[in-house]
């Protein structure tokens, strides 16, 4: 690899890609768990040629030095990648909605397989949109690196300052 890849943003208005589809699996996620006391259901469906295929792709882009960085999305769904690759970094993000939203606990929240946040230049864009779509990759463009806040249109802006205090405080008082 040319230059290490880790898991915190790496610069400021760099485009953001959720790589896999987001069906909105909460059954057995962490949200229900924290929120409800729900630990029940069913685990979410792991289709076993989507994992092999988006990880095999992720590690081409890697590879052609292409992402500036990475983080797959498990326990805490989608919001929980994007709070834990500001909270270390020197960026925020600002996360569009998807004009279809099914549910936003759902989409934020949902716990399913096979799915990452790559943070792409610009300039390098075109180049991974289209070794995606060649190999048949679903992704969908959430929003872009900025400057000092965790930004969820219309829903949540906080400074990153604050959320790692606040990430801070709970571990502490735990």
């Amino acid at each position: 690899f040319k230059k290490p890849i880790n898991h915190l943003f790496k610069k400021n208005d760099s485009t953001l890609l959720l790589i896999g589809k987001t069906f909105g699996h909460l059954e057995q996620s962490s949200f229900l768990e924290e929120i409800y006391s729900i630990s029940d259901g069913q685990p979410p469906e792991i289709n076993l040629l989507n994992e092999k295929n988006n990880g095999e792709n992720i590690l081409k882009i890697i590879k052609n030095d292409l992402v500036n960085s990475v983080h797959d999305v498990s326990n805490g769904g989608l919001i929980i990648t994007l709070a834990e690759m500001c909270m270390g970094s020197d960026y925020g993000a600002k996360i569009t909605k998807p004009k279809k939203l099914m549910n936003l606990f759902k989409y934020f929240f949902g716990e399913d397989q096979g799915r990452y946040v790559l943070e792409i230049d610009k300039i390098n864009l075109g180049k991974v949109e289209k070794m995606l779509k060649k190999n048949n990759i679903f992704y969908e463009n959430i929003g872009s690196t900025q400057k000092d806040f965790f930004e969820i249109q219309g829903e949540l802006k906080i400074n990153i300052k604050e959320l790692r205090k606040i990430n801070n405080q709970w571990y502490n008082n735990y």
